[in-house]
């Protein structure tokens, strides 16, 4: 395993010896979507009591964005992605805008990358995702990106608040649906082309 790691450092190093920027004209990525955050979860006892455990909750799925690079330096567009929980059944599904600057500091190509939309899923929502990462070129016209960052993702859920009764009672009142947001880890793997 150590030595196929090796493999790929080398060869990402050596595609990316003579970093290019991206030229005037269409650019389209598609990358392997990855996030992860940690909620809290309440279970009942069979006495009633509640109990709160916290659990990671992992989400992997593909995005894609299609625009036009303004220049090497800028790039616009627009794209859309879905990821499922591996643990649950919820999804994020957003549709957004996507805004990139590629950096290029001698042979150190970073970019910067900002993602503004909604996400589909759950009721629906904002959908909010600024990544940071590196940039290696592969070829005359392809780049492979790596990059993280974090990920906010709204949902509309059913409200619901208690009120105790008596001293070993309370009752559950339906409020209504309410919009919330949950963060996210992102981590994303992808090409442009």
């Amino acid at each position: 395993m150590k030595k196929i790691l090796f493999v790929l450092a080398a060869l990402l190093t050596v595609a990316s010896a003579n970093a290019r920027q991206p030229k005037r004209g269409y650019r389209g990525f598609f990358d392997w979507s990855n996030s992860l955050r940690s909620e809290d979860f309440a279970y009942p006892d069979m006495y009633g009591n509640l109990h709160i455990r916290r659990e990671n909750v992992f989400f992997t799925g593909f995005s894609t964005s299609h625009g036009y690079q303004i220049n090497p330096l800028f790039y616009i567009g627009a794209g859309l992605g879905m990821e499922k929980c591996t643990t649950l059944d919820n999804w994020v599904a957003p549709i957004f805008l996507d805004g990139r600057v590629d950096l290029k500091f001698g042979k150190f190509t970073p970019f910067g990358d900002l993602r503004i939309g909604v996400n589909l899923a759950e009721g629906g929502g904002v959908y909010f995702s600024p990544t940071i990462g590196y940039r290696f070129n592969w070829g005359r016209k392809m780049g492979v990106n790596i990059g993280a960052g974090l990920t906010l993702a709204g949902y509309r859920a059913e409200h619901y608040e208690g009120v105790v009764t008596g001293p070993d009672s309370y009752e559950l009142y339906y409020v209504g649906t309410l919009h919330h947001v949950r963060p996210y880890f992102s981590f994303r793997l992808g090409i442009d082309f």
